[in-house]
């Protein structure tokens, strides 16, 4: 495999380096759009049951032992508890969209990765054959197919790794743009119920 890439030519560089950027970065991103994701039903109706008590140390107990945007949204809404839903509401919407943002980090990476792989891999390739053309010219016509096959090697490894690296990346870049529409959802659809919940002994307006 290592004597495969050095056949690639200089544009493998860039290549075997943004592979490692994707893999780590999908890596991460797995992890922590996974860990984003809870039982929501459940914690809502905890919290609603707990807060009906007046328990709001406790509600705010069970919320920490949670992770994910649903509970980062009660925790903040519970800091207005009993305040107009006009106020809990634009609190909310602020966190939504600071939640919305750490779950598109840095996904513009691997698109970025996906777009550019391919591209490096055509230039490997082009640069493969102008090598060819060289060898050929230097050589008046008479170059041996093994002094050609170097040149042949390059363009087509250059265009093997940039589309090993391209295609996984868009997979996974499209995997994860999924997850996150998903946790966006979620987030919309308990949106008015924590809002409702939070608000009850407020004044709503």
């Amino acid at each position: 495999m290592l004597n495969i890439l050095q056949q690639g030519g200089i544009t493998i560089v860039p290549l075997v380096l943004c592979s490692i950027v994707s893999v780590a970065v999908s890596l991460e991103r797995l992890i922590y759009l996974k860990r984003a994701k809870s039982n929501n039903y459940n914690l809502v109706k905890q919290v609603k049951l707990v807060l009906k008590k007046g328990k709001f140390s406790k509600a705010k107990e069970i919320i920490k032992e949670e992770k994910g945007p649903i509970a980062g949204m009660l925790l903040q809404g519970l800091r207005h508890h009993g305040k107009s839903k006009y106020e809990i509401r634009d609190n909310l919407e602020l966190l939504g969209q600071n939640e919305i943002k750490k779950l598109e980090k840095r996904l513009r990476v691997l698109e970025f990765i996906a777009a550019i792989a391919p591209l490096l891999g055509l230039l490997g390739t082009v640069l493969g054959i102008i090598n060819s053309f060289n060898i050929l010219e230097a050589a008046q016509g008479l170059a041996s197919p093994r002094a050609l096959s170097s040149g042949i090697s390059e363009a087509l490894i250059s265009t093997a790794v940039g589309l090993v690296v391209a295609i996984p990346t868009m997979l996974m870049y499209s995997y994860l743009t999924s997850l996150v529409e998903k946790r966006t959802m979620e987030m919309n659809q308990w949106f008015v119920d924590i809002v409702d919940l939070l608000s009850q002994d407020g004044k709503n307006v």
